[in-house]
């Protein structure tokens, strides 16, 4: 049975910080606007995640909308909020917003198709509770994420295995029992450092099987009261703030670059942002961390160094932190870590080197390497995301003259500011390829492009135009600039979910702009200029 649903001005895509704040902000300007989200609340990934240790690596007061009436009135725990406490956030939202009022939940969207005659899209969703719905829509604001398509590797036999194995982003909501049972991970992403550290002291034996290292920086976790001050920082001037730093967050970086510093004045900067923690180590770091190999290297080996310093078995601390980088450090995004390294100095816990003794098969009890077998009652695969573009393959979108989004990025993604794509008219995106994303955090990088999206849409309607959409001359040029930044950094020598390096036939190119936020708000300013009309073509 297929339901239609009325037309809109706007048909929203996921649940997420960006999904609320467009839906909020569109609907304060008077506009019919309607969200769907396959999980049964709003949240986004953040609905989603329920595996143990899953956390923010933002520090409050980032984690919010930027809305007043969602700002402040709720009291954070601790200074990087779990999955919990993140997700009673947006049920808190939701109530002083009412955004479920206007969402179908439980609807995953398979198909946005445009119509040449009728210019506007047609939205096809699969819902669990009331079959295929069937909408128009005059916008589209696509807010699936970075994350919504998941990576498992397979392996031979993996379906004859007797116990336990899932995805981390695919949990059970039932929760799984690990004390004493026999588990293993693969893969040492941000899921995989967070389930170790939380489930190392309950399980019989862990095993990691590690493909690259994670170059994990703490966290330095603490609690947080009512009366705390990050719990009560004005929102006007903490955005003003998140705005004017490169990444978005509450800090900046090293006013320095290597060369000017001694080998003392470096060690000591290296000791403050390390000793604050957070992100700090990877984005408030030497202003030429990322560009200077020397500044770089002496970068990895303070960090190697600290790891070194509390993994006793000197086997592990050589493969958790080798004596020669196998990368240049910050070219992944680095996990903040608790108790992480800690964890591989129990008897109980060891790790596989994937680089030198590979999974040949599952069998029905576990797992065989080249070198070795193991039983298993659980495995996990920690093994991430096909990020940044793999949310748009898990629907079908179509442009203008039916031309296919798949296609139009097979050899490559183009877009036009991270947020508009040529032959895509009335289609906005957020927190996707060539934008801030990996290089900023979702509200800040949410509330840019939400903010120009809905600014851009309200121009279309009050100047009556039927569409806008990106010239070819200014997606190339985007895409150009994007990599053309990336390139004049270390990023592209790295194997990383940054360059969409981690898939196997992706395009290898940057998937996020790194240029920083100021740069980007004058790039999207300068676009707005006179109509619009540097970059962007009108419908009559």
């Amino acid at each position: 049975m297929t339901i239609d649903i009325p037309h809109y001005d706007a048909a929203i895509v996921g649940g997420g910080f960006g999904a609320v704040r467009s839906l909020y902000n569109l609907r304060k300007a008077g506009y019919k606007v309607h969200g769907f989200e396959k999980g049964s609340a709003i949240g986004g990934v953040w609905h989603h995640n329920r595996y143990p240790g899953a956390r923010v690596d933002s520090d409050v007061p980032i984690y919010q909308l930027y809305l007043e009436d969602a700002w402040g009135g709720f009291k954070f725990s601790e200074l990087f909020p779990g999955w919990k406490e993140i997700q009673a956030y947006f049920k808190y939202a939701d109530e002083k917003l009412q955004i479920s009022k206007d969402f179908t939940f439980n609807s995953t969207v398979t198909a946005c198709h445009w119509n040449d005659s009728s210019n506007n899209w047609t939205v096809t969703a699969q819902s669990t509770d009331l079959g295929e719905i069937v909408c128009t829509a005059t916008h589209i604001v696509f807010c699936t994420g970075f994350a919504a398509k998941k990576i498992i590797p397979r392996f031979k036999n993996q379906e004859g295995f007797k116990g336990q194995w899932f995805h981390t982003a695919d949990w059970p909501w039932s929760g799984v029992d690990v004390k004493g049972k026999k588990v293993a991970i693969i893969g040492t992403g941000a899921s995989g450092v967070q389930v170790i550290q939380e489930i190392a002291s309950e399980v019989g034996s862990l095993t990691v099987f590690q493909r690259s290292i994670n170059t994990a920086i703490p966290m330095r976790q603490r609690k947080l009261t009512p009366d705390s001050p990050e719990n009560n920082m004005p929102m006007k001037e903490s955005v003003e703030h998140f705005l004017s730093t490169k990444t978005g967050f509450l800090f900046d970086n090293i006013p320095h670059r290597y060369h000017d510093l001694t080998p003392a004045e470096r060690k000591s900067w290296l000791d403050k942002i390390y000793a604050k923690g957070g992100l700090r180590f990877a984005a408030g770091n030497f202003l030429d961390a990322l560009i200077d190999k020397e500044a770089n290297r002496f970068c990895y080996d303070y960090w190697k160094d600290s790891v070194r310093a509390r993994v006793k078995d000197p086997r592990k601390a050589e493969l958790l932190a080798p004596t020669q980088p196998p990368y240049h450090i910050l070219t992944k995004r680095p996990s903040l870590e608790q108790t992480f390294y800690e964890a591989f100095n129990q008897d109980n816990v060891d790790i596989v080197d994937l680089r030198n003794d590979s999974i040949v098969e599952f069998t029905e009890t576990g797992i065989k390497t080249t070198a070795q077998e193991f039983d298993f009652d659980i495995v996990i695969f920690a093994t991430g995301f096909d990020a940044v573009t793999g949310g748009f393959k898990l629907v079908d979108i179509r442009g203008q003259g039916g031309v296919r989004l798949e296609d139009k990025w097979k050899n490559g993604t183009f877009t036009h500011l991270g947020m508009t794509i040529t032959k895509m008219p009335n289609f906005f995106f957020m927190y996707g390829p060539q934008g801030p994303c990996g290089f900023s955090n979702g509200p800040t990088s949410t509330t840019i492009q939400s903010d120009w999206a809905v600014r851009a849409i309200e121009y279309i309607e009050k100047n009556r135009r039927v569409y806008m959409v990106p010239t070819e001359e200014a997606e190339n040029a985007w895409r150009k600039k994007v990599n053309d930044t990336a390139s004049l950094t270390l990023l592209p020598l790295t194997k990383s979910w940054y360059m969409g390096s981690n898939v196997e036939d992706k395009p290898v190119e940057s998937l996020n702009y790194v240029g920083g936020l100021g740069p980007y708000l004058m790039d999207i300013a300068g676009a707005e200029k006179d109509g619009y009309s540097r970059d962007f073509i009108f419908g009559a």
